[in-house]
């Protein structure tokens, strides 16, 4: 819900603090560099402390990280800090959060998998990602009502939320029995293993199409409609709400429902991506605009449980921390160079990171639909 809010508000935030387009687009590269670097880390790491405290640490110091980041925005635009310290300390705050926000997703993804089957880990990641989903609708939503006091404000907020629910998580959230082979030690995995590497692949690539749209759809929607800063934080947290419904219905319903394989959800998810990234440089309204956001709402609603079950089912019950460590980095580590290379297409064409993105994902569904998918035998039935 905090991440929401923060998306929905950068660019606009970025501009009123004087900040270039590819600036903001820089502060968010370096925090989800840091994000993708940490995350194994902490994967490895609640594999030997365990879930609950990797997952406090997360909570916790993403409390703390978005306030640092929403007291440094308000201290550098009040001319409290010198101009050379302003931007450094942006981008220093928001790595700051990415390094300790990155341990609550490897704990959670590891919990989902100590507490389901190999039969219902789909649906179980189904349900993780339709939770972090409806804090994508709220977070919009709340986020565009607050904005009209001030664009600091839903920052604040976001906040204040994340303290309770690290407060909430401590008071009642408990260790998980684990299924794991006493006195096995298990090597470190490694990135190009070839049982879970192509749903790591498919993870990256998409998200990396996807954070060159998130990261200029902002810059999209106020420059073609002329919008002021609190007019697009606005509309732009009704598109992203617009998105996280119909990524929550895919996850909510549709997984669920379906009983689809992981292979299979990737090849329903990204024809989806591929229409809905085609059809943004066409959109000549607000409303259309918003619908078609939708539409990339959907596919990548299919695309989140089935690269994470894929990667999760690859792997043994000793091994879960560690691959879903490596399977939080995937959007991370597509933000990483989304967002530099969308901005930088944006200035040369404001349409031109759309059309990449839907060009990305076309090899990629030719790659995901010749995967090999091999579950490992020592998972539970």
């Amino acid at each position: 819900m905090g991440q929401s809010m923060t998306f929905a508000l950068l660019a606009p935030l970025g501009r009123e603090a004087g900040f270039s387009v590819v600036q903001i687009g820089t502060v968010i590269t370096c925090s989800s560099l840091m994000f993708t670097l940490s995350s194994p880390v902490w994967g490895r790491t609640c594999d030997r402390w365990g879930r609950r405290p990797v997952l406090l640490i997360g909570q916790f110091g993403y409390a703390f990280g978005v306030l640092l980041f929403a007291a440094t925005f308000s201290t550098g635009m009040s001319g409290l800090l010198a101009a050379g310290l302003f931007y450094p300390l942006a981008i220093g705050s928001r790595v700051l959060m990415a390094l300790l926000m990155s341990a609550a997703p490897s704990a959670a993804a590891a919990y989902i998998a100590d507490t389901t089957s190999a039969a219902k880990r789909t649906a179980g990641m189904g349900r993780l990602g339709a939770a972090r989903t409806l804090g994508a609708i709220l977070g919009p939503a709340v986020g565009g009502a607050l904005a009209v006091f001030g664009l600091l404000t839903p920052l604040y907020c976001a906040g204040g939320i994340a303290m309770i629910s690290a407060l909430a998580l401590a008071a009642v959230v408990r260790e998980p029995v684990r299924r794991i082979t006493p006195g096995v030690k298990r090597a470190r995995l490694k990135l190009f293993d070839r049982r879970y590497f192509p749903f790591i692949l498919v993870g990256f690539v998409t998200f990396l199409g996807f954070s060159m749209m998130s990261q200029t759809i902002g810059f999209y929607f106020q420059d073609r409609f002329h919008l002021d800063g609190p007019a697009t934080a606005q509309i732009l947290g009704l598109g992203l709400m617009v998105s996280a419904g119909a990524s929550l219905l895919a996850q909510a319903l549709l997984v669920q429902r379906l009983r689809l394989t992981p292979p299979q959800l990737l090849k329903s998810g990204l024809p989806l991506l591929i229409v809905g990234f085609a059809l943004l440089p066409v959109a000549d309204s607000q409303p259309l605009l918003v619908a078609i956001m939708g539409i990339i709402g959907l596919g990548m609603g299919l695309i989140g449980p089935g690269f994470t079950a894929g990667a999760s089912l690859a792997v043994g019950p000793d091994e879960q921390g560690a691959v879903g460590g490596l399977v939080s980095a995937c959007p991370s580590s597509g933000f990483v160079l989304g967002p530099l290379v969308g901005t930088a297409l944006y200035q040369y064409s404001p349409t031109l990171p759309y059309l990449c993105a839907g060009a990305l994902m076309v090899p990629l569904l030719i790659y995901a639909s010749r995967i090999q998918f091999r579950p490992d035998q020592t998972e539970n039935p």
